[in-house]
């Protein structure tokens, strides 16, 4: 049993002595957007507005709205909140949701007195954030929506909404019905802005993961307002993340940001080393006799070295600052050392598939730059990973195992020996990614792909066992069990695919059909061009809309 299940069996321990349909996420988690004043917990449930009015008198409301604590209630009593009905699907199949997983994560079991303390009417600080400060954004993926990148507004303007089997997709008034388009003002006068930058001191007090999504966040000012913030108040306990396209329009700003994460690497932290024991001041003879050491808890939590019968002069003869006697033979040196102030940094890069396919997904990627840019990240910053979310939909398919292999290849370049090779003293796994499934719109959701495109997935699946990670060496390279479990996981959801109904099938695949027709004829893309392995699909999505 992996690491990773056996942290969801301590959780579904825990969850099911509260009720049998609690969630830890749904008071430890936000997902603030702040461009339209939405929000929920994790990114399964949909968004929800965060009333102005409730904001007035508590700006937590970012988090802790009244809809969200009537939820919190539902689920303390045992019901089943409608929103989660992605996790509730996934366990009626008898998998575990990642209402199990994520409650197991380390953020969620820190905060679990604080949430019993909270209950369902209580104000919480979340653990686990991530925010969008604007929708500003040079793609335009097929899967999104104007309300999340300003380059699909503009296309939605110049052509209007796309035409599919029973309404419009993308459709600018009815998104602006749904308040979902961003406010129209300026970012100095979003209120949710605003109550954000207030609330943010007292949010960064206890949070442990923080990351700023999109949009594209480095186009973004915040985003740089947050690092600078971190910058000036390391906090030891975070793990901070970007999530980015990895092409923003200027090369200058992901080099600038680049520049941030490695200033963010070697943050001067100042402490008071104390000596004991007589010093003449003539010479340094009898000083590897003493011991040197700090209160580590005083200095944002570093892990300052106490050094114990060491000659003090060879180890801190830079360091060292003025030497202030402070009696009974004690002397009270400054001491300086450089050291990075977050726990780790993530860069979240969003990759659904490999090369031309992967652009035609995320219209406005050049892979090639992309990639680059992965490795330069690499070269450049230390105390770093980067994580691949691989946002499996009909199209991730066909070149998943071109995906997995690139995902080795970076891993062997980035594994343990050869962190070590380069004298790091804490080697740490530096590739990490994710196939979260997509299930909207439901055209792109691989349930409805006929059964035989599973041997794509049963393919990759067995090249990923062939390249197990060997765990009881912590080993860096291969893949890991639980990300095995995770492709098994998407192929048993994509034969669930298998109890649709004709009807329901036709609707989905005669929408592929319209969408991507007029996808081309916008982008001046080619789908068949781009993915001549999936005629056959074609013609199925093209006869079903003849059909409909």
């Amino acid at each position: 049993m992996s690491i990773y299940d056996k942290a969801a069996d301590k959780a579904k321990e825990q969850l099911d002595a509260i009720s049998p349909s609690m969630c830890y996420a749904k008071w430890a988690q936000v997902s603030m957007h702040l461009t339209n004043g939405m929000t929920h917990s994790c990114y399964h449930p949909p968004t929800h507005k965060i009333p102005l009015k409730e904001l007035e008198n508590n700006i937590t409301a970012l988090h802790n709205t009244e809809e969200k604590k009537e939820q919190r209630r539902q689920m303390l009593k045992g019901e089943r909140p409608e929103g989660c009905s992605y996790c509730w699907k996934i366990e009626d199949t008898g998998a575990r949701s990642d209402r199990v997983y994520r409650s197991g994560e380390y953020w969620a079991q820190e905060s679990k007195e604080d949430i019993l303390d909270a209950g369902a009417g209580g104000n919480i600080n979340p653990r686990y954030v991530e925010v969008n400060f604007n929708q500003a954004c040079n793609f335009k993926c097929s899967y999104c929506s104007p309300h999340l990148s300003n380059s699909w507004e503009k296309e939605i303007k110049e052509f209007g909404p796309y035409d599919i089997v029973e309404g419009e997709h993308n459709n600018l008034a009815s998104l602006k019905q749904k308040e979902l388009m961003p406010l129209k003002v300026a970012q100095a006068d979003n209120p949710y802005v605003t109550a954000f930058w207030k609330w943010w001191p007292e949010m960064y007090k206890t949070l442990q993961v923080f990351r700023m999504t999109g949009g594209e966040p480095l186009m973004d000012s915040n985003t740089f307002k947050v690092l600078d913030y971190v910058y000036a108040n390391p906090n030891k306990n975070l793990e901070l993340s970007i999530t980015s396209n990895m092409c923003p329009p200027k090369q200058a700003l992901f080099d600038k940001f680049i520049d941030m994460v490695k200033k963010l690497d070697t943050v001067e932290y100042g402490a008071e080393v104390y000596v004991q024991d007589p010093f003449d001041g003539s010479d340094w003879r009898g000083w590897e006799h003493f011991i040197v050491g700090s209160d580590m808890k005083e200095y944002h939590n570093s892990e300052l070295p106490v050094i114990e019968k060491q000659d003090i002069k060879n180890t801190f003869p830079e360091g060292m600052g003025p030497c202030l006697e402070e009696g009974d033979n004690t002397y009270n040196y400054l001491y300086t050392y450089n050291d990075k102030a977050y726990k780790n940094f993530s860069l979240f890069c969003s990759l659904d598939g490999w090369g031309q396919q992967a652009e035609y997904m995320r219209n406005g990627l050049n892979f090639e730059q992309a990639w680059n840019n992965v490795h330069k990240f690499l070269d450049n910053t230390e105390h770093t990973s980067i994580s691949f979310i691989n946002t499996f939909n009909v199209l991730s398919l066909t070149s998943f195992k071109e995906f997995l292999e690139g995902i080795l290849e970076l891993r062997k370049i980035w594994s343990k020996p050869n962190q070590i090779k380069m004298g790091w003293e804490k080697p740490h796994q530096r590739i990490w990614f994710d196939i979260p499934l997509l299930r909207a719109p439901h055209w792109q959701c691989i349930q409805i792909l006929p059964e035989h495109y599973c041997e794509y997935m049963e393919e990759a699946i067995e090249f990923m066992k062939q390249n197990e990670a060997d765990e009881e060496n912590i080993d860096y390279t291969g893949f890991k069990d639980f990300e095995i479990d995770k492709a098994i996981r998407n192929l048993d959801w994509m034969k669930e695919g298998a109890k649709l109904t004709q009807e329901e099938l036709n609707k989905s695949r005669a929408n592929f059909y319209k969408f991507f027709n007029q996808h081309d004829a916008r982008r001046g893309t080619d789908f068949l061009a781009t993915f001549p392995e999936m005629g056959d699909w074609y013609n199925i999505c093209e006869q079903a809309e003849a059909l409909i």
